[in-house]
Parts: structure tokens; C-alpha cells; sequence
């Protein structure tokens, strides 16, 4: 706060005290005192830095940490700013003053500069207001020392120092006064833990009355536990000696196994070698039958080839079918008289003939209809070559006769699905005739085995009566 006074304007009204701030925490730092003074040179002193809001106004205080009497005050304003700016040379608004003097403080709290306050000369000091110092911020260097600001200073007058001695000790009689409400609390919450303390004691010591009752029982209950498990481990141990003498044989017995599956395992080698050796035998044999498959495959590719001969001969087997068909006639007609299982089978000769007959119509019918697909299939790439030949020679006049080409395009999409159509059914009856010619051959090997038994029975039937009419 700023002291009231006649000695300072600004502090006339007390209403100034709410707004000034501090613009650094109060600072413990040494000064050093140069001049007439009795005391040593550097004093361990209380620093106050102020500031008031919406004035320019600066004010700094020095008061000595062993006798706070001695307070020495600095204040700067607006027209001492201007002077200082004169007399200094400094090139700065208030505001950055302010930002400098507080940077230089931090410095000479950190060591790397320090305050001096001298006393002024008193001839220089006639003609303006009364300041006895000079509060210097100084560096210390080897040759010279450098001084970067020096302000005015003045010793604080009785009621100055009494007003902020006053300000000390009402805040002092605040923390007091905060500190017996604390202790008072302190105090109550003490009280109240003894109080609960006493009553834990209590309970306390009624638990250790009720723990060593509850020992005194547990201890008798152990006790008569103890002797029932020491009957327990007597009965045990004797169980245990007997189970050891079992244990003894069983172990007996089976070291005896061991050595009979030892034996046995040495077996097992003897008998894993003879496997092995016997797998060598088996790869040898493995390699013998893949070159025997080898040579299977060769003759398979041989009865493969004997195969297609079998089925050249087949063909011909069956014109000596027909052959043999004829001949069958002129023996049945022979036969007729005789039996009428001739007679029968020769029923169902000519019905068989007739489903051969059929079924080779059904192939010739089939025949021609692949001859006739593929004469259409030939007329058609024909006329679609010409077309094409056609639509090639017709494009250099295209744009005149643009509704023919397309009329020709039609015609040509109804070929090609014709085609098409025509394709699928040829696709068809390639895959149907193979299988109709694979059944036929199915039958007609089954009738010339049939028919070549049956011929072979009437061949011996014939023979009988032959022979005996030569014997008479």
C-alpha cells in the first residue's frame, strides 16, 4: 500500500491502496552501502516492489532486515520518468521501464548484478525535490564497474515507516488469527482423537481379555488335538513301515520286469533290424516293380494297339456274321422239319434282324443327316463368303445404300443363328452316334457270341444224324 501523507500527493486518499499491485514478491538480498555510514558495506535487506494501476507510478522500497526503521524509498512517475529519460539517455515507454527494472531485479537476486545505494551530492540535489541516495543497478566487472540504471532515493520519514510497520502487523495479526482458529481446530480434533484413543484402549484391553480366554480354550483344544494326531502318526508310521516292505517288494518286482523288458527291448532291436533289413528287400522289390509297371505300361500301350486291331477284326467278324446269317437260313429251312427249338430260335434271329435292321437305318438315317448338316453348313460359309466378298466390294458406296447392308446384316444374323442351330444339333449327334454305334457293338458282340453258341449246338446236332446215316 501506499503510505497518506502531505509528503506524497499520490497517497492522499486511501482508495489509492486497492489498486496497487506488486509487481515482485518481497525479495531478502544484499545491498551494498557506499558513503559516510558507520555500518559495513553490505546489509541484508527487505525489498518491496510496487506499482500502482492506471498511473504511471513505480515505487520501490528498501528496508534493513535487522532494523526495519531504516526504509529507503524510491518513487518513480511520469515527470521523474521524463527526467530520468533526459538525464539516463534511456530510449523506452513506462511500460518497458517497468519490464526493465524488473528483469534487473531478478538479476541482482540471481547474482548477476547488484545494488548499490550511495548518498548524492548535496549540491546537486539543491535546486529539486529532497532524495539523500542513489539506488544503482550495477555490474560488477575487473576494470570498471557499469552501472545500467540509477534512480532517485530518499529515507523514508517516521509516519512512512510507521504506516507500513502498521500494514506489517496487521497482516501479521491476521496469520495470527488464522493460526489460533487452526490451532483451536488442531486442538478439538486432538481432543477428540484422545477421546478416541481412550475408547480404543478400552476395547483394546477388553480384546486381550477375550483373545486370552479364547488362547486358554484354544490352547486345551490343541492340546487334546495334539495327542490325537500323535495317536494318528503312530498308526501312520506303522502303516507307512508296511507300505515300505510293499513298496520293497513291488520294487523288487519290478527291477525283475525291467530286466525282462530290457531283454525284451534288446529283442525289439534284433527284430527292428531284421525290419529294416527286410524295408531294404522292400525297397529293392519296389524298385523291380516300378520297372515291371514300366513294362506293363509298354505292353498296355501294345494291347492298347492290339486292341484297335481286335476291333479292325471285329468289323470283319461281322461280315462273316452276315455270311454266317445266310448260312443259318439255308439251315434253318433244313432244321424246320425237325425241332422246334429251331423253329424258335430262328424266330428270334429274324426278330433280332429286324432291331439290327432298324438300328442300322436309324445309323444310315443319322449318316445322311450329318452328310446333309455338313452340305449346309458348307452352302452357308459359302454364301457368307460372298456376302462378306459383297459388303467388302460395297463400302466404298456404303453411304448410299445404307438400308441393303442392313437388310443384308439381318439376313446374315439369321444365317449365323442358323448355323449355330445347326452346330449344336451336329455337336449333338456327335455325341449321340458314338454312344448308338458303342451300344450296337455291345449287341452284336453279344448276338455273335449268342449266335456262335447256338451255331456251335446246331453244328453238333447236325453231326449226330449225318454220322448215322453213314453208318447205315
Amino acid at each position: 500500500m501506499w503510505p497518506p501523507g502531505s509528503e506524497d500527493s499520490y497517497s492522499g486518499n486511501m482508495d489509492y491502496g486497492k489498486n496497487v499491485v506488486n509487481i515482485l514478491p518481497s525479495v531478502e538480498m544484499l545491498v551494498n552501502f557506499n558513503g559516510d555510514m558507520t555500518r559495513s558495506n553490505k546489509r541484508a535487506c527487505l525489498l518491496y516492489a510496487e506499482r500502482m494501476d492506471f498511473k504511471e507510478l513505480l515505487q520501490l522500497r528498501l528496508a534493513e532486515k535487522s532494523d526495519q526503521r531504516r526504509m529507503y524509498i524510491t518513487t518513480v512517475d511520469s515527470t521523474s520518468f521524463q527526467e530520468l529519460k533526459q538525464d539516463q539517455s534511456l530510449n523506452v515507454t513506462f511500460s518497458g521501464f517497468l519490464d526493465n527494472v524488473v528483469r534487473m531485479l531478478k538479476d541482482c537476486q540471481s547474482g548477476k548484478l547488484e545494488l548499490h545505494l550511495s548518498v548524492r551530492d548535496q549540491n546537486i540535489s539543491s535546486g529539486r525535490e529532497t532524495h539523500d541516495y542513489h539506488l544503482q543497478f550495477v555490474e560488477i566487472r575487473s576494470f570498471k564497474n557499469l552501472v545500467h540504471l540509477s534512480l532517485p532515493c530518499r529515507s523514508a520519514p517516521l509516519n512512512t515507516v510507521l504506516f507500513y510497520i502498521n500494514i506489517m502487523l496487521d497482516a501479521s495479526h491476521k496469520k495470527q488469527f488464522m493460526l489460533e482458529q487452526s490451532i483451536q481446530q488442531m486442538q478439538v480434533e486432538i481432543n477428540s482423537q484422545r477421546a478416541h484413543t481412550e475408547r480404543l484402549g478400552t476395547e483394546n484391553k477388553n480384546l486381550r481379555e477375550a483373545i486370552a480366554e479364547n488362547t486358554r480354550i484354544l490352547e486345551e483344544k490343541h492340546a487334546a488335538d495334539i495327542q490325537q494326531y500323535q495317536e494318528k502318526l503312530a498308526k501312520v508310521n506303522e502303516q507307512r513301515s508296511n507300505e515300505l516292505e510293499r513298496n520293497r517288494r513291488a520294487i523288487s518286482g519290478l527291477q525283475a520286469q525291467m530286466e525282462k523288458v530290457s531283454q525284451e527291448k534288446a529283442d525289439l532291436k534284433a527284430a527292428q533290424e531284421q525290419a529294416e533289413q527286410r524295408c531294404q528287400t522292400l525297397g529293392e522289390e519296389l524298385s523291380c516293380c516300378k520297372s515291371r509297371v514300366c513294362t506293363l505300361k509298354e505292353q498296355n500301350d501294345k494291347l492298347q494297339g492290339e486292341l484297335a486291331n481286335a476291333r479292325k477284326q471285329e468289323r470283319k467278324l461281322e461280315y462273316k456274321i452276315e455270311d454266317l446269317k445266310q448260312h443259318t437260313a439255308e439251315l434253318q429251312e433244313h432244321i424246320q422239319k425237325g425241332n422246334k427249338e429251331k423253329a424258335n430260335l430262328s424266330a428270334e434271329l429274324e426278330a433280332e434282324k429286324k432291331i439290327l435292321h432298324t438300328k442300322r437305318q436309324a445309323l444310315e438315317m443319322a449318316s445322311e443327316e450329318i452328310s446333309k448338316a455338313n452340305q449346309i453348313i458348307l452352302k452357308q460359309s459359302q454364301k457368307l463368303l460372298n456376302h462378306k466378298k459383297t459388303i467388302a466390294w460395297r463400302t466404298e458406296v456404303a453411304l448410299q445404300q445404307e438400308k441393303a447392308v442392313q437388310a443384308k446384316e439381318s439376313l446374315l444374323n439369321l444365317r449365323e443363328d442358323e448355323l449355330r442351330e445347326a452346330r449344336i444339333t451336329i455337336e449333338k449327334l456327335r455325341e449321340e452316334i458314338p454312344l448308338q454305334l458303342q451300344s450296337m457293338r455291345n449287341f452284336a458282340q453279344g448276338l455273335e457270341q449268342k449266335y456262335s453258341k447256338q451255331i456251335l449246338i446246331l453244328k453238333e446236332r447236325l453231326s449226330i444224324p449225318t454220322g448215322k446215316e453213314n453208318r447205315r
